[in-house]
């Protein structure tokens, strides 16, 4: 079986149980939190995939951002698949060189359907996902390019909810795929696409 690193972004250091639990359908998993991380931390070479969780920060806080540079060097030193979701998407991109932006309207804990614009593996089996949100902050459209990404899904709501890295080997999605239930709610496309990414990206 694959091993992830799962990178808690969480302020207070509470454990995400949900995500630690759906990504353990696919892998074994070792939690790091992200206060751990320093410019000295090395991915180990016995880690297949790593996860970069959601968080309270806020990634348009210049003084948030500031709190994460060991998990932002990680992201830039790591050579195994990432899949950044929520604020870990944002930091991912941001890492890259994209930029950010606030919501006028924040999206909280609801369910949504995303609009898939580019084919990819990562949806594979899906057409109209609904999937959990709820975030302030969101990626610049305009920024992705440059920054090394591919725009695969957007919603009414939001300009950039899923990417793609061009070369590495970078997933970030905006919603909250660990999540299958919102209140009475219930979807399970969340977990369709973290059973993708670990059937067609982690090796």
């Amino acid at each position: 079986m694959t091993r992830t690193l799962i990178v808690n972004c969480s302020l207070k250091g509470t454990a995400n149980e949900v995500l630690l639990a759906a990504v353990k359908k696919f892998s074994e998993c070792k939690v790091v939190h992200f206060r751990e991380l320093d410019t000295n931390y090395q991915v180990d070479t016995s880690v297949d995939a790593v996860v970069l969780s959601g968080s309270e920060a806020r990634i348009t806080n210049s003084s948030d951002r500031a709190m994460f540079e060991g998990t932002v060097d990680l992201v830039k030193k790591c050579s195994q698949p990432i899949l950044g979701i929520c604020f870990g998407h944002q930091l991912l991109c941001w890492a890259q060189g994209a930029s950010v932006g606030a919501l006028s309207h924040p999206v909280l804990d609801k369910f949504e359907q995303v609009n898939l614009i580019n084919g990819d593996k990562l949806f594979a089996g899906l057409t109209h996902p609904t999937l959990a949100e709820n975030h302030y902050d969101f990626v610049l459209k305009e920024s992705l390019d440059n920054a090394g990404f591919i725009l695969l899904a957007d919603s009414s709501s939001c300009e950039v909810e899923a990417v793609k890295h061009k070369i590495k080997p970078f997933y970030g999605v905006q919603f909250h795929p660990e999540r299958t239930k919102v209140k009475d709610e219930v979807h399970a496309d969340g977990h369709r696409i973290i059973e993708n990414f670990y059937r067609n990206t982690v090796k």
